[in-house]
């Protein structure tokens, strides 16, 4: 990867609600995110300008949702609201 073309998103805190999920399904999801919020992010060409809070929304999902279907939705609906807050 070049360096000149590399981009640094830094995340201070994301909270996640996965309130009625699996346990372990949650945890492998979340375990997948970064790469998953990275694709995401590529995919858009997402440039991202300092914002206080994004609020990603609310994702339907099922009770027993594949972990890397919960990562790429979660991470999708983060790169949407990045991409949307960028003048």
């Amino acid at each position: 990867m070049n360096p000149a073309t590399t981009r640094r998103l830094h995340i201070e805190r994301l909270e996640l609600d996965l309130r009625g999920l699996d346990p372990a399904a949650a945890e492998a999801a979340v375990r997948q995110l970064g790469p998953a919020l990275a694709r995401a992010l590529a995919a858009g060409g997402a440039t991202a300008s300092p914002a206080h809070m994004l609020d990603a929304g609310t994702i339907a999902s099922p009770a027993r949702p594949a972990p890397d279907t919960l990562a790429g939705d979660i991470a999708k609906s983060l790169a949407r609201r990045i991409q949307e807050s960028t003048p």
